[in-house]
């Protein structure tokens, strides 16, 4: 009897030390995706597109303080790095122009807040260097009459149909 009583409370034990270790966050189905995107802005009185394969694979769970145990997926753009800043200029007093593609590996693995973060979309932001430091300008009315820079359009492949099973 005493086996037994031993046995069940080592094994309740061990369910709650694995359940606080993200074995209870589902697994996706789909791991990983590539996907499209074309990106087309004018700056300079040019007009240019952007295009590529961003790629997307899951990485596993990850811990946070303020969310605990979640999903954790990473992105690259193909044959590049894995930075979706482009940089577009360096303007006189050393302010950048930079597109932002925004693209998102939660989003195209369908594992995303739309109601917190809406869809992704691209944009430029300036860096704009002060004696202070630098601030991020990224309202495009501003980024437009300013430096002359703005999106045109943008298309993305769909996001990928994702289930997520406790055991995938």
């Amino acid at each position: 009897m005493k086996k037994i009583i031993v046995t069940v409370a080592l094994l309740t034990a061990l369910v709650f030390i694995l359940s606080g270790c993200g074995f209870t966050v589902p697994r996706p189905e789909i791991k990983s995706g590539e996907f499209n995107f074309s990106v087309t802005y004018e700056y300079a009185g040019e007009t240019k597109t952007v295009t590529g394969v961003y790629v997307c694979d899951y990485a596993g769970t990850s811990w946070t303080l303020d969310g605990g145990y979640a999903r954790e997926w990473t992105g690259y753009i193909k044959g590049a790095d894995d930075n979706d800043h482009i940089l577009l200029d360096t303007v006189e007093g050393g302010d950048e122009v930079i597109l932002v593609l925004n693209l998102n590996a939660d989003y195209f693995m369908d594992d995303f807040n739309f109601d917190l973060y809406g869809n992704p979309a691209p944009y430029i932001m300036i860096k704009d260097y002060t004696e202070e430091g630098f601030r991020i300008l990224q309202d495009a009315a501003d980024v437009e009459r300013d430096y002359g820079a703005k999106v045109i359009s943008y298309e993305y492949d769909s996001p990928v149909e994702n289930t997520f099973k406790l055991f995938a």
